[in-house]
């Protein structure tokens, strides 16, 4: 469960590039001129815009991937920005919480551990991945009493 982007990293490279290339060659003639007001502004820009430019390149690849391991733990793992962690959950005692304000959040909870997921995606995809969810954990835990039963 990725955030969706509009655009690659290196389309942004590209069109942060054009975006200094014309700011400088606007401003440029104005600074030849004597007026150094207008240089300095587009630098400021310029400046601004590349460091929102890095910030929406960080965040670009959040999410979260949620899997069994093959020892049948439940892996997540939650990208934001820099930050990556990994969790790992017992699908025996693992469930689903909805929450917030407008039970539009989904967490995922072994006690006393709760990650939230779905962060990403927009309500449709959430219902469907919650659905997702219940089912496969209701199969491991089947799977889980099955293997208790002598």
């Amino acid at each position: 469960m990725k955030r969706r982007c509009a655009l690659a990293p290196g389309q942004l490279l590209q069109a942060y590039a054009a975006l200094a290339v014309f700011s400088a060659a606007i401003a440029l003639p104005f600074g030849w001129h004597g007026l150094w007001l207008i240089p300095l502004w587009s630098l400021l820009e310029i400046t601004v815009a590349g460091a929102l430019f890095v910030v929406y390149m960080l965040h670009a690849a959040d999410g979260e991937q949620i899997s069994f391991s093959p020892e049948g733990q439940l892996a997540i793992e939650v990208v934001r920005g820099l930050d990556t962690r990994h969790y790992r959950m017992n699908p025996a005692w693992a469930h689903l919480e909805r929450g917030g304000p407008r039970k539009d959040r989904l967490w995922l909870c072994c006690s006393p551990l709760r990650v939230e997921v779905a962060t990403q995606l927009g309500a449709g995809e959430k219902r469907r991945v919650e659905r997702e969810l219940k089912q496969a954990l209701a199969a491991r835990q089947a799977c889980g009493a099955m293997a208790a039963t002598p």
